[in-house]
């Protein structure tokens, strides 16, 4: 049987890897200031929670055969030590989630990435859509997906950041940016409603917005939308990493902008996070 890269699978290729799961434990913490909830995140503990050691899960491979195969490209940062503790075990978990977006997995990172490989090939795999017998089938050349991911510790943060592209067919490929920030010490993933309140929320996205201003040399909404933006669907994003310094919001193509834009990163520093 024949692998078949239809147009429209690219579309689908971005459904399968950005299903949000719930691994965020209930941990509001709404009604506290922002500064002392920074302070909180980014200071340092008199007894530190397990620090998570990495390495890289590899894989290669290619599906399907000329004129509809596609090359699978995996490096899964995953967390060596997570049986350490109850935090790292869930956060390990997450991340296996998110990075290879299978329904109700429990396993390894390498069984994850032969499970994912195994579904991406029955998507592929379209009989109803290929030629008939003896037709004259374009040689399209080979399909590319690849995922990467590396984590980073902000004292007791974790930002995991997970970096995807593909090429199945259509006018030009895609890639995107998938950001979670976790909890060393609860294996939680930070949300923004962990940070601002509803009143704060409302006063972070006019700061976006006006940073997109200034990032971009507009005066208004009319002059980013010159420029390729969609100002209906500016704000804050739950795409996001917490720093030492601040918070990044990442915008992928499409998010709020269009595909000729590219990606856009928009970082408050603590001292504007203040005058929320």
């Amino acid at each position: 049987m024949r692998f078949f890269l239809s147009q429209s699978f690219q579309t689908r290729f971005l459904a399968i890897f950005t299903k949000r799961k719930t691994f965020v434990y209930t941990m509001k913490i709404r009604h506290f200031a922002l500064l002392a909830i920074a302070a909180a995140l980014l200071s340092a503990c008199t007894t530190r929670p397990a620090q998570p050691e990495f390495t890289v899960v590899a894989l290669d491979t290619l599906v399907g055969e000329k004129p509809f195969a596609c090359r699978i490209e995996y490096r899964f940062a995953t967390i060596l030590n997570a049986a350490e503790s109850p935090a790292l075990e869930a956060i390990e978990a997450a991340n296996i989630d998110y990075f290879f977006g299978l329904e109700e997995f429990r396993g390894t990172a390498r069984e994850a990435a032969a499970a994912a490989v195994e579904q991406i090939a029955e998507e592929l795999v379209t009989p109803a859509g290929l030629p008939a017998p003896g037709a004259e089938t374009p040689d399209w050349g080979a399909g590319e997906i690849s995922a990467e991911s590396e984590g980073a510790v902000v004292d007791t943060l974790l930002n995991y950041v997970i970096s995807r592209s593909s090429f199945t067919g259509g006018a030009h490929g895609m890639y995107e940016t998938e950001c979670h920030t976790y909890s060393l010490a609860g294996g939680y993933e930070i949300i923004l409603a962990d940070l601002f309140t509803e009143e704060q929320t409302q006063k972070l996205n006019a700061a976006i917005r006006a940073k997109l201003y200034e990032q971009y040399g507009a005066e208004n909404d009319e002059q980013l939308a010159a420029q390729g933006f969609f100002p209906e669907y500016i704000g804050a994003t739950e795409n996001f990493q917490v720093t030492a310094g601040g918070i990044t919001f990442c915008y992928n193509p499409y998010d709020i902008g269009c595909y000729a834009l590219g990606a856009v990163d928009v970082t408050l520093t603590r001292e504007e996070l203040e005058q929320l």
